[in-house]
């Protein structure tokens, strides 16, 4: 399930086509939840046909997903061995933080805190450090786990975790008929010491909450929901200096509709602040995906969304956001592998570019800015 976040492969592509072609000042309205707030406040981000192909590129790469189909692959991966001295492992908050990578460059405090919570997270579901009290409780379809560290001390390669805190997983679920209720929460913190880096001490509490009906093969509706909260801290203490670092995570995705065409809707965003720098990923949007073939060998993508993106580090500072709308975008490995067979794709920021793919060459497209003459670019993958 995790591998369907397509707004945070979006919002990357904006700062990597976007840096250094300009910057804005914050506009907007700060109303709204955290999510809508950041996004609002976001200026157009500073689009031309010679940076807009990376964008667009990891906008396609994003749409370019298979839907849900098998409930197990919610629940394997959070309640598995919970009859052994293992943990749940820990699901989106951490993991995606982890796996993300989401930083400024180059490596900065909100970078530590990053390798931080990966580093713990590598730790713990691998074992090495073994919570000190563990208990697992209900029968089959039931989750009922606690584990908690009380002053757990570890060691990975050069680096020294001590761990304190609960991660807890309750609820019910069924593979058989494809229904899940389960709720993750975490309230952890460590200390990280390695001789080489320094020290980092990092909390993370929060909570994540999946309900899933119907995503197991022959299900006629099927429904998915998946929202979670987290709050971050970390004082840091290396050869490149000392400081604090603070920062959120809020996800609220949705799928709904037949195993045939799904609706995804997607209130996600991610900040971390560190003194005067921050990184900050936001977006919102609804994509509707059509597939075809037993098994599926083939997917029309709809809809869209606005993402935004805002980084700073020293004097160097970038902010914006783009609308980004599918039009009958189809991937069809048997036309064109990987890419886009037909469709098009919209980008809107300070420019709007509208990108067309016949299946005739694949991984180009005809390009037109601002409703002008269309010229092809194979330059976009």
């Amino acid at each position: 399930m995790k591998n369907l976040k397509i707004l945070v492969v979006v919002l990357l592509a904006i700062g990597l086509a976007t840096a250094g072609s300009g910057c804005g000042s914050s506009s907007g309205s700060s109303s709204g939840s955290q999510v809508s707030s950041g996004l609002n406040a976001l200026p157009p981000a500073n689009l031309t046909v010679s940076n807009v192909g990376s964008a667009a590129s990891q906008a396609i790469d994003g749409a370019n997903v298979q839907p849900p189909s098998d409930v197990s692959s919610i629940t394997s991966s959070t309640v598995s061995n919970v009859g052994s001295p293992s943990i749940p492992t820990l699901s989106y908050m951490v993991n995606n933080l982890g796996s993300k990578n989401v930083i400024v460059k180059p490596q900065s405090m909100k970078g530590n805190v990053v390798n931080g919570l990966a580093i713990f997270k590598q730790a713990a579901t691998s074992g090495s450090c073994l919570p000190t009290s563990y208990s697992s409780t209900g029968g089959s379809g039931t989750v009922n786990v606690t584990a908690t560290w009380n002053n757990v001390s570890c060691t990975m390669s050069t680096t020294t975790l001590t761990i304190n805190g609960t991660i807890s997983v309750t609820g019910t679920y069924d593979t058989t008929l494809g229904s899940v209720n389960i709720t993750e929460t975490e309230n952890i913190s460590f200390n990280e010491s390695d001789p080489t880096s320094g020290t980092i001490a990092i909390s993370l509490n929060g909570s994540e909450t999946i309900t899933a009906a119907g995503i197991v093969a022959g299900a006629t509706s099927v429904t998915y929901a998946e929202k979670g909260k987290a709050n971050i801290s970390a004082t840091i203490t290396s050869p490149n200096g000392s400081g604090s670092v603070t920062g959120w995570i809020d996800i609220d995705d949705t799928f709904t509709g037949t195993p045939n065409q799904l609706v995804y809707a997607f209130k996600d965003g991610t900040e971390i602040s560190s003194g005067g720098a921050k990184f900050g990923t936001y977006g919102i949007g609804t994509i509707t995906m059509t597939t075809s073939g037993s098994p599926v060998t083939a997917i029309t993508v709809n809809g869209g969304g606005t993402y935004g993106v805002t980084t700073s580090s020293g004097t160097s500072y970038y902010s914006g956001k783009v609308s980004v709308a599918y039009a009958n975008i189809v991937f069809d490995p048997g036309v064109c592998s990987g890419y886009p067979s037909a469709g098009t794709l919209t980008v809107t920021a300070n420019n709007t570019f509208v990108f067309t793919f016949d299946g005739q060459s694949c991984g180009c497209a005809m390009v037109s800015e601002n409703g002008g003459t269309a010229t092809q670019d194979c330059s976009i993958y």
